[in-house]
């Protein structure tokens, strides 16, 4: 129970700071919030009316372009009826000619019925001319003695465009229709680069240009059926499906009265703006361009003002925080003061105590580290015992292998010696019968096998020869062609064929070449007496690279490794040998030296029968 309303004291201050936080944090970060959403806001009506006027200018600039057209002879006697190859040619290349402005994608001129009796672009494969657009409503305005306006997509050029048209008079009688069709690309993409987010949405909501591509033809508002047929008759987007553009949260960007808000757009929405894909938070404000039924929409990136609100937000809640617990401080020091002041004296007596039992641990400790200290000797000493016994054992086990293939070297010795005993005596004869040539080629014999037994007493001695403890860049395949020219006696008498395959040419390792050697001597070995009495009788030694180092793999076909010897394959003095074959040290000293060359030595019976020994070393520098 005292716990309990300890904990509790200490706790009730805590949960009321939390929940006073929680309340001041969140009001706070939403006064600020609107404040800084206003401002964006009133700055973004400021770009918006800064966009109203280029838009404006640029889809004024060409307005009375077609009542010019209107005014020329050749149009007028075209319609009048002059319909002839050569006046039809003449007013095709007036209106090529004033066409040459890039803005202006096409100008054509219709008949009263609406088809296209001349077409700046008559040249072109896709030309107007012959077109009838009488279904258009530009069309419809200027018959009626008005100037149209309209926008839509090209129905011949699958292009989208805005189209001015004005009536042209002949006789006081409208007669046909001058019709100029501009490109607002370049405006979109100045959009694009300008970093707004902007787009103009037609007086059904459909969104006819913006600085987004996957925006346009996409609808504010869900269109009613009677929308969409209108739409269909005057075919103004073509087969666009019009899908709406909604928000995050499933509602349409602008409110039913066109009013802006705050609202979030995710990723896929925002193509060319980097929202390391998740939704951003924007503000959707607008102003209406009357003179064209449309409506100009900016989207502000209200991330700024949130970062801002939230750190303004915090500052405060932590001011305040800090405020009430520096009260809370000062009234806890002044009743923390009155019981040090008790404490202090407790404390005093507790000090006296306190260093005597100090001293006391102290003379413990330096005797604990005058121990450690000799035991840390002695370890030191052990384990220099251990690297000198591990050598020695090492140039051991080289012993014992070179006396287990002395008899057969004294065979391969005792060859070549009486091959040199008869050579001696032919060349001998040779010279007393006078044949010189003869006795040089004996000569040359006797050379040739003395060069030979040299080769095999060198490899011998360095054999036998105790190793250093620098590692050197070794040439696998020499190393091994060493080893097996050591055990050829044996593997001779034996009767077993040794195949040395290299997929990678030229092999070298970091190793000791006479630690190396003696290795692979020891694996070879104890594979030929491991195929003692087999049917087959074959030794594999494959090299290769893989995962960084040197593999040296031997494989033999003898009965492979019986599951009861695993658990003490590589230990010291265990042999499956019979006496006087083998003391049980040469896979020990293999793994001894393996992990001296800091590589590794693993075992395995292989699939198709057999034990296969893998050794690993470190590559030289250049191998890879």
């Amino acid at each position: 129970m005292p716990l309990t309303r300890t904990v509790y004291r200490f706790l009730q201050p805590l949960l009321v700071l939390g929940a006073l936080a929680m309340v001041l944090g969140v009001g706070s970060y939403h006064a600020f919030l609107n404040r800084e959403a206003a401002q964006v806001a009133e700055a973004s009506q400021l770009r918006l009316d800064f966009y109203r006027r280029t838009l404006a200018q640029t889809l004024e600039e060409f307005r009375l372009l077609p009542n010019v057209l209107g005014l020329d002879g050749r149009v007028r006697g075209l319609l009048a009826g002059g319909a002839g190859a050569e006046q039809t040619t003449a007013v095709n290349r007036y209106l090529e000619e004033v066409s040459q402005d890039p803005v202006i994608h096409v100008i054509y001129l219709l008949d009263a019925s609406g088809k296209v009796l001349a077409s700046s672009n008559w040249r072109e494969p896709n030309s107007f001319v012959g077109n009838n657009y009488g279904f258009r409503p530009y069309f419809h305005e200027a018959m009626s003695g008005q100037p149209g306006r309209f926008y839509g997509v090209g129905v011949t050029t699958q292009e989208a465009g805005y189209f001015l048209s004005a009536p042209v008079y002949v006789g006081g009688t409208i007669t046909g229709v001058a019709v100029v069709k501009i490109r607002l690309d370049a405006l979109e993409d100045a959009w694009r680069r300008s970093g707004d987010l902007l787009l103009v949405a037609d007086r059904l909501g459909v969104v006819v240009l913006a600085s987004s591509p996957s925006w346009k033809y996409r609808s504010l508002f869900p269109l009613t059926g009677d929308d969409r047929e209108a739409l269909a008759r005057t075919r103004q987007y073509l087969n666009a499906d019009l899908a709406p553009l909604k928000a995050t949260d499933g509602q349409p960007i602008l409110t039913p009265d066109g009013a802006g808000r705050r609202l979030s757009l995710d990723a896929a929405s925002l193509p060319f703006v980097a929202a390391d894909g998740e939704a951003q938070a924007l503000l959707s404000e607008s102003i209406e361009l009357p003179d064209y039924g449309w409506r100009l929409l900016i989207l502000a990136d209200l991330t700024d003002a949130r970062k801002l609100a939230t750190v303004m937000a915090a500052a405060l809640t932590l001011l305040v925080l800090l405020l009430l617990m520096a009260i809370g401080l000062w009234h806890m020091r002044r009743r923390r003061t009155q019981e040090r002041h008790a404490a202090r004296a407790a404390l005093e007596r507790v000090q006296a105590d306190l260093e005597a039992r100090i001293a006391e641990r102290t003379a413990e400790l330096l005797t604990a580290n005058r121990t450690l200290e000799d035991r840390v000797s002695s370890l030191k000493d052990a384990e220099q015992i251990l690297t000198r016994t591990r050598d020695t054992a090492v140039q051991a086990g080289k012993l014992a292998v070179l006396g287990q293939m002395a008899a057969g070297v004294t065979h391969e010795l005792n060859q070549p010696l009486a091959a040199l005993t008869t050579l001696a005596d032919n060349a001998r004869r040779f010279i007393e019968r006078e044949k010189p040539e003869s006795a040089a080629e004996n000569l040359e014999h006797i050379s040739r096998v003395a060069q030979r037994m040299g080769r095999i007493v060198a490899q011998l001695k360095t054999f036998s020869r105790k190793s250093g403890d620098a590692l050197t860049p070794v040439d696998v395949a020499d190393a091994i062609d060493n080893a097996l020219l050591l055990v050829e006696s044996k593997r001779q008498s034996t009767g077993v064929t040794v195949t040395v395959r290299h997929s990678v040419p030229g092999l070298t390792v970091k190793a000791d070449i006479t630690r190396l050697e003696q290795v692979i001597v020891n694996l070879a070995v104890n594979a030929i007496d491991a195929m003692e009495g087999a049917a087959a009788r074959e030794l594999s030694i494959d090299t290769r690279i893989a995962a960084g180092e040197g593999i040296i793999c031997l494989r033999d076909t003898g009965g492979g490794i019986d599951p009861q010897v695993w658990p003490h394959l590589f230990e010291p003095f265990f042999t499956t040998k019979p006496i006087g074959k083998g003391l049980g040290l040469g896979l020990a000293i293999s793994r001894l030296i393996a992990e001296s060359l800091h590589g590794s030595l693993s075992a395995a019976n292989d699939d198709g029968g057999g034990a296969c020994f893998e050794l690993r070393l470190p590559l030289a520098r250049g191998e890879f």
